[in-house]
């Protein structure tokens, strides 16, 4: 998930904690992705996925490259939850079981995140209470239709999808080897985490660069 504008407003009132230590230029950050761990992926198709309304009220003016698709939906911030369901829409209209849901700032592993037990779940991810953030979050079939079916309640769409989950009594399943940290950790410091996790959730772009050297050093040159 993406968006074509960094913008994490959500209403006049209420202030992103998390902005300060975020990189707030999208295309670094998605350029990044590509150059990285999205090299790793060995087949499985990846998508990043916009809305076509901006929060002004504009439209996107450009046509999406090959790994993007764009959205009948809003792109800005609190439109998340639409997103969302539109994803899951497009999923299923392709075909796909399950996918993973990872923001456009998680770095990922992927040969250590697919050798979780994620398949045989309908939902999986770190574990915050009661959902798993939006950062890195497995959905299954099953759970994608809920949330299409499902009323939007809450702006926050990892927030939202724990609810519906909830409602349907779907368990949560806890992937221990995602990184998904609030407050003063919520910026990844790769000298501080442990270097056998599955995703690291937010990265800023060199942070994203370091574990990919990282990549080259545990794999070898002929992987």
């Amino acid at each position: 998930m993406t968006c074509h504008r960094l913008d994490y407003y959500i209403d006049d009132l209420t202030v992103d904690f998390n902005t300060p230590r975020r990189c707030l230029d999208q295309k670094q950050r998605v350029q990044t992705i590509r150059e990285t761990w999205a090299q790793h992926l060995n087949g499985i198709d990846y998508k990043f996925f916009y809305g076509s309304t901006l929060r002004n009220g504009g439209r996107v003016q450009r046509s999406p490259l090959p790994d993007e698709v764009f959205l009948p939906c809003g792109d800005n911030y609190t439109s998340n939850p639409q997103k969302m369901v539109e994803i899951c829409k497009w999923a299923r209209a392709h075909g796909y079981d399950y996918i993973l849901r990872a923001d456009d700032d998680t770095f990922i592993y992927p040969e250590r995140l697919l050798a979780t037990n994620w398949r045989e779940h309908d939902y999986s991810g770190s574990s915050e209470k009661d959902f798993h953030p939006g950062g890195c979050m497995f959905l299954s079939r099953r759970a994608m239709q809920l949330i299409i079916s499902a009323k939007i309640t809450n702006w926050a769409d990892d927030v939202w999808i724990g609810s519906v989950m909830q409602t349907n009594k779907i368990p949560m399943n806890h992937i221990e080897s995602i990184h998904n940290e609030w407050g003063n950790g919520y910026k990844v410091d790769p000298e501080k985490v442990s270097p056998a996790c599955s995703a690291y959730h937010s990265c800023v772009p060199e942070v994203m660069r370091v574990f990919e050297q990282r990549r080259k050093q545990w794999t070898g040159p002929t992987m």
